[in-house]
């Protein structure tokens, strides 16, 4: 007897998504007899509504409709109440499935009579996601669904392992697994956020067990139905089950330390990068970051359209990690050093790697330097500082200073105090070095002087002198530095401060606020915003203070009225433009100030900060026009 599967798509919203849902559904090749099952959860949107009776009208799928939203959970339950004797996938209506994915679920749905659910691989919210598992991912570059899942049926066909749980927009349910332990539950939980967790956990006590299918993928938009409310509504989810399932969070935290689908996905990585339409090269370095890094990136976004970086960088005990740098992308691979250095120049050949470029050694093996002849490439050296020529890199005593370049004895010396990297003495570690600058292809130096340095110890290496490569520096607009003086609590205004700051940084004003004094809340500083607080000082050192900072407005956004206010005399003095707020003593002492702007007291961000930039462009703000009417 042929067994159908149903395949269970609830629908509230989204048109657009939900049409690209049914439609791969209803278009993708499929050995497997499946009859897609829609629930209308009370749609709002009438157009989506009538699309689907349409749909249904000419037997493409069968719709259920419900009259008002009951949720996720219901519209799911009434799907799976609809024929008792069917497996069936629950699959959001914002995903998207391609090629034989239904086949393929099933075949590891039924490969033990245990197995309650299957979920396969996803971009976000499953229990594996992809490129990188802790993320919402975008697609990656030069795929789509279609191919990106053939990748992983390329990778991994046949092979799933084990999760504890299904999580995500596709999840397979064994009917043996429904009719041991019902269908989904969402009063726990407070919301239809977590029951497909819930009914997993419930399955694993009775005995049933959860498996990735390491061979799908299935895409997934997220948050079409819950919109802005959905990372709420999984933290709390989350936090529920905790409560009922004790031992669920320390499960779940192992289960996302351990990770057990990288290596099904970096299996997918490497096919990816075997076949990049653009040659791969390797940069060698430290893990500083810094300025070497700096320049391996704007190197390899310069040269994106020519060659792809893959980055070759110590980790730790002898041990070296091989990366992809690219954004978004997760894959990363380790060696130990020498034992597994024939391993590493396997997988560089394997992926036709055309040539590695060394930037640093720090960190790094020793062995790393016969990296290039045991691939078979040519390679490159760029002279970041002085490595070649001294492991203490930057020709520095203990005390911070240039060395003067002693001779060998006072380099051995040196050594003796600060032992170098491999424990090499000075010939030694310029033999090395030497040797590899020697066979390099090219040595690049950033200036003359670093050429004709390294040159006094090898005059038989010709280094290349070409300045780093860098992105043209656009002049910057002009930005208004905004100083507000003294203690800010919420009755001088350090709310207004904060809300300012937001404001500026979502309109990408041209404002920077500097707190001088303390605060009694915190404030957003950078990068969430252009906000820096000084801290207190003695009030006689203010003057001094604000000679130094230099502020081109100085504000007082205080939110009640002031008697007087001493950091007001203060600010007058400055000959700075002042914004305050039209309230208590700062009309009066301000009357007479020509370069003074009042704005009401409970002006709204938008309003301060316009005000602010005014006032900051203008040599003389009495004449400028009130943001609005000042409230007494």
């Amino acid at each position: 007897m042929v067994t159908v599967v149903d395949v269970v798509v609830p629908v509230y919203r989204g048109m657009e998504s939900a049409k690209r849902c049914i439609e791969c559904v209803l278009t993708s090749p499929q050995l497997t007899p499946f009859e897609l099952i829609v629930v209308d959860d009370g749609s709002p949107e009438p157009e989506l509504s009538r699309w689907l009776r349409g749909q249904a009208a000419s037997g493409r799928l069968t719709l259920l409709v419900q009259a008002q939203r009951q949720g996720f959970a219901a519209a799911a339950n009434r799907a799976i109440a609809l024929h008792v004797d069917r497996d069936l996938v629950v699959l959001h209506s914002d995903a998207e499935v391609a090629n034989d994915w239904l086949d393929r679920l099933h075949a590891h749905a039924t490969k033990a009579h245990d197995i309650g659910t299957v979920a396969p691989f996803t971009n976000r919210g499953g229990v594996a996601n992809y490129p990188c598992s802790a993320v919402d991912n975008a697609m990656p570059e030069g795929l789509d669904i279609a191919s990106l899942d053939a990748l992983f049926v390329r990778a991994n066909a046949g092979e799933s392992i084990p999760t504890g749980l299904s999580r995500g927009p596709c999840i397979y349910f064994r009917r043996a697994c429904l009719d041991a332990v019902g269908a989904f539950d969402s009063r726990p939980l407070g919301s239809d956020y977590g029951v497909e967790q819930d009914f997993c956990l419930r399955a694993a006590a009775a005995r049933f067990r959860h498996v990735l299918a390491a061979d799908t993928y299935v895409w997934h938009e997220g948050a079409v139905a819950f919109g802005a409310d959905a990372r709420d509504l999984a933290a709390r989810a989350e936090k529920a089950l905790g409560k009922l399932y004790p031992h669920y969070p320390a499960q779940r935290a192992e289960f996302d330390e351990r990770d057990p689908a990288r290596p099904f996905a970096r299996r997918v990585d490497l096919l990816r990068l075997a076949e990049w339409p653009r040659p791969l090269i390797v940069f060698v370095a430290h893990g500083w970051g810094g300025g070497i890094r700096r320049h391996m990136n704007d190197l390899a976004a310069m040269a994106g359209e020519g060659c792809e970086v893959l980055m070759l960088q110590p980790a730790a005990d002898h041990t070296v990690a091989l990366t992809w740098p690219r954004q978004g992308e997760g894959f990363v691979a380790y060696f130990a050093l020498p034992r597994e250095l024939p391993a590493l120049a396997d997988l560089l050949r394997a992926l036709g790697v055309a040539r590695i470029h060394f930037h640093h050694i720090h960190g790094l093996p020793r062995s790393v330097l016969d990296l290039p002849r045991s691939v078979g490439v040519p390679y490159d050296c760029t002279l970041h500082d002085y490595y070649a020529i001294c492991p203490q890199y930057h020709l520095v005593t203990e005390d911070g200073r240039y060395c003067g370049e002693p001779d060998a004895a006072g380099c051995a010396a040196c050594l003796a105090r600060r032992p170098a990297q491999w424990g090499l003495d000075i010939n030694e570690w310029r033999g090395a070095l030497g040797q590899l600058l020697r066979g390099a292809a090219r040595v690049i130096a950033p200036t003359r002087d670093v050429a004709q340095r390294v040159a006094r110890y090898f005059p038989d290496v010709s280094a290349i002198v070409l300045a780093h490569p860098e992105w043209p520096v656009a002049n910057p607009e002009r930005v208004t530095r905004v100083s507000v003086l003294g203690n800010m609590s919420p009755e001088k205004g350090v709310r207004v401060v904060a809300a300012c700051a937001r404001d500026a940084r979502e309109r990408r004003l041209p404002l920077a606020f500097r707190v001088l004094g303390s605060t009694t809340e915190a404030l957003p500083q950078w990068p969430e915003a252009s906000l820096s607080i000084h801290g207190q000082y003695d009030d006689n050192d203010l003057p001094v203070l604000l000679a130094a900072e230099r502020p081109d407005v100085i504000w007082f956004p205080a939110q009640v009225p002031e008697t007087y206010v001493y950091t007001l005399t203060v600010a007058m003095a400055a000959g700075v433009p002042i914004v305050a707020s039209a309230l208590g003593a700062f009309p009066e002492r301000l009357a007479a100030h020509s370069r003074s702007l009042l704005v009401a007291w409970d002006a709204s961000p938008a309003e301060w900060n316009d005000a602010l930039l005014r006032a900051g462009a203008a040599a003389d703000v009495s004449s400028l026009p009130r943001p609005r009417a000042a409230a007494s």
